[in-house]
């Protein structure tokens, strides 16, 4: 879904960053406050989705160019990387290290818990803009991949590891990465009749 609204583009190019920023803050005071990387990932999120609602599909591509998939993998490893390593040196699950970093004349505070926080952040973030991805793409008529659009009702399929996109005009497969719009001669498959 995309709005053209002069206003609400001008306005994302301002107030995107600043959501970014207000992300971080919340990410790096919720370990010694209220915060954390849920609610990080949560402002994260919103954020991307104001700009993909403001700039349109390719745009938000280019914005964050990789799978929501991918994001989650990394966070739910970091997280558990983070939430087992301790076992390694005989402490107990999920415990906090810290450290003291001296910057010029000003002191740092880092604590495992941060990285721990980083892992849910992406964690977040990959799992809200991937349901926003579906939820937009259904929303739009846009298709599912796997599924060829004859008439309605003929439930054909193809297999799974071809998209309708990937069929070329002279019977090659060609590879697609997940974020490129479906080019409109590739949506009608000619059926029997």
């Amino acid at each position: 879904m995309r709005m053209s609204s002069l206003i609400l583009r001008t306005a994302v190019r301002f107030i995107l960053p600043l959501t970014f920023l207000y992300a971080a803050y919340a990410a790096l005071k919720g370990h010694n406050g209220p915060g954390g990387g849920f609610i990080a990932g949560l402002i994260a999120s919103v954020g991307f989705y104001t700009y993909r609602m403001s700039y349109g599909d390719r745009a938000f591509h280019r914005l964050l160019p990789v799978h929501p998939r991918w994001l989650v993998f990394v966070g739910l490893g970091l997280a558990g990387a983070v939430a087992t390593l301790p076992l390694v040196f005989g402490q107990p699950l999920l415990r906090s290290a810290s450290t003291t970093l001296y910057l010029g004349g000003s002191e740092v505070h880092l604590v495992s818990a941060m990285a721990f926080d980083l892992g849910v952040l992406l964690v977040v973030v990959g799992v809200a803009v991937g349901m926003i991805s579906r939820l937009a793409r259904s929303w739009t008529g846009d298709h599912r991949p796997g599924r060829l659009r004859g008439r309605p009702g003929d439930g054909q399929r193809l297999p799974d590891a071809v998209t309708r996109a990937e069929v070329g005009g002279h019977g090659r497969v060609r590879p697609r990465p997940w974020r490129q719009p479906v080019h409109p001669r590739h949506e009608r498959v000619a059926g029997p009749g």
